[in-house]
């Protein structure tokens, strides 16, 4: 039941995304939506730390003893204030490069990505407690919230402004909300001292959760770089596809964690949730298939789909392989599995090299981009399925007769 609830929740928080993504699609032009879209890709890259304390803390918790955690939620509670913090300075730091390479016509826009980022921040922290502590029924109440502020003040702000920043100043105004609903649900917790071993934990996830999200939304990134407004935009449409794939599972996850820092329930329960995620995923990719031209054209209106025609089905299969990755990348986490997070990373240098090697040559098109972020993605989740694979089969040839099943 808490399972149950906690996927029902994020499914809800998601489906207000595409809500969200969907509107505005329909109510900005192609090129104001490309300006949205690469924006809330930053977004995506910005929010790794609220991830990285939010898995640090769930893992730690999860291990802990009863007797031990008053005292360490109020340190993990301090790291993430300090880790919110920092979000706030790096990123207004990256101002003036973001500028640049996203073509915006000023500032605005990034200073409010900043204001939705730093209590984005804070609520992954809060999720980190609740989810550590097992407490689902409060983490599905503030996933709940979070969702209908943060989509829901986005949709005001398209409404209200009708312009990206606007979006951006009504997600702002609904994270802020969301932070404080996420400090009382989760106890009011106070803070104390001695918060370095969890700030280097959240530090250790953090890095290997950039190379995923990183990997998550490159091909975004690079297509609002080197195509055309127009293109571009048709591209964050069918990115749609890729995103819903991706939320979807995304509660398997969530519950999963924390016992995941337990060797044997790792090793029991990660081939069930894989073959599940890939389960819903392939039912995704086939009705995307089935749908051909006229999925973009459901999404976006008529004016989207010259370009990509039938081909919207390699988006929902590409999110798909992102939900996989993640899920074999939390299991690297929690092993201390360095060559999981390489592997990531290795992907998103592959894919880069691949489109910059193309936009040099002139041969980079919609499709082209697509099919190398799906390329690289098969090999990522590919190589990580053999890991798996061969882990299993040398611990059932390495243990011995008589001995508990895992």
């Amino acid at each position: 039941m808490p399972a149950a609830l906690v996927s029902l929740a994020l499914l809800g928080v998601n489906a207000l995304a595409y809500v969200f993504t969907v509107g505005a699609a329909r109510l900005l032009a192609p090129e104001a939506y490309g300006e949205l879209a690469a924006l809330l890709g930053v977004m995506f890259i910005g929010v790794v730390p609220a991830t990285g304390l939010q898995t640090a803390a769930a893992l730690k918790l999860g291990k802990s003893l009863p007797e031990e955690r008053p005292l360490l939620l109020a340190r993990l509670h301090a790291a993430t204030w300090v880790g919110a913090g920092a979000v706030g300075v790096l990123g207004l730091l990256a101002v003036g490069p973001l500028v640049s390479l996203l073509h915006l016509s000023g500032p605005a826009t990034v200073l409010w990505l900043i204001a939705v980022l730093v209590p984005h921040t804070l609520v992954g922290g809060y999720d980190g407690l609740l989810q550590g502590t097992r407490r689902y029924g409060r983490l599905a109440f503030v996933n709940s919230t979070f969702g209908v502020l943060k989509s829901g003040g986005g949709i005001a702000g398209l409404l209200i402004g009708g312009t990206p920043e606007a979006a951006l100043i009504g997600m702002a105004l609904g994270c802020v909300a969301s932070a404080a609903v996420g400090w009382l649900v989760s106890g009011r917790p106070g803070m104390a001292r001695g918060m370095r071993t969890h700030m280097l934990g959240a530090a250790r996830a953090s890095s290997a959760l950039l190379g995923l999200v990183l990997l998550v939304n490159l091909d975004l990134l690079l297509a609002r770089h080197h195509l055309s407004p127009e293109l571009a935009g048709e591209y964050a449409v069918a990115s749609i596809f890729a995103k819903v794939a991706f939320w979807l599972p995304q509660g398997v996850s969530v519950v999963l964690l924390p016992r995941l820092a337990y060797q044997r329930a790792r090793r029991r329960v990660l081939p069930v949730a894989v073959a599940l995620v890939a389960f819903v995923g392939a039912v995704l990719t086939a009705i995307t298939a089935v749908l051909g031209a006229r999925a973009l054209t459901l999404v976006g209106g008529a004016e989207y789909g010259t370009a990509l025609g039938g081909a919207t089905w390699a988006f929902a299969m590409l999110g798909t392989l992102f939900a996989l990755a993640q899920l074999l990348l939390y299991s690297g986490i929690a092993a201390a599995d360095r060559i999981a997070a390489v592997a990531v990373w290795c992907a998103v240098a592959l894919e880069a090299i691949a489109v910059e090697v193309l936009a040099a040559g002139a041969g980079l098109t919609v499709l082209t981009v697509a099919w190398i972020a799906l390329g690289t993605s098969i090999l990522l989740v590919g190589t990580g399925l053999l890991r798996l694979w061969l882990a299993h089969k040398g611990d059932v040839v390495l243990e011995p007769a008589g001995s508990p099943a895992r």
